[in-house]
């Protein structure tokens, strides 16, 4: 679910994804790990069968450094298979972390979307807002 949600991330101006297995079967293992305690969470939609459509996952963070430290929810994925889009199971994986990130005392949740990604109307409709903007530039090209 997450190599698809890659895949697509790259259609909207995003990173190309990795093409050998062994980045794919390493990312298994840090999400497995992160499984194994208690600052993460992954809740997956399914369908009766047990398909998988949906993914949504969260790490807790505590912004501090230069910062007031606080307890966020980072959301580092939402996605549902595109046949699957517009029926309400983005709403609801999202309502779930939310759930989560809550009863873990967070104070707050951020996310990152791409500016083509069509999926930030629904980050709109679940509450967030944009608060930074991300600006990037090649530097392959001469000045």
């Amino acid at each position: 679910m997450i190599r698809h949600m890659v895949r697509e991330m790259a259609s909207y101006g995003g990173h190309a994804p990795a093409t050998d297995e062994a980045a794919w079967e390493k990312m298994a293992i840090v999400i497995a790990g992160e499984l194994k305690g208690n600052n993460a969470k992954y809740v997956i939609a399914e369908l009766a069968n047990g398909d998988a459509i949906g993914v949504a996952g969260a790490a807790l963070i505590t912004l501090g450094g230069a910062f007031v430290p606080k307890k966020t929810l980072h959301i580092s994925a939402i996605y549902v298979l595109p046949p699957f889009r517009r029926g309400g199971i983005g709403g609801r994986l999202i309502a779930r972390i939310l759930d989560w990130g809550r009863a873990a005392g967070s104070e707050l949740c951020d996310l990152n979307v791409l500016s083509e990604n069509p999926a930030k109307s629904l980050y709109e409709t679940c509450g967030f807002s944009v608060l930074e903007v991300k600006m990037v530039r090649s530097l392959l090209g001469g000045d």
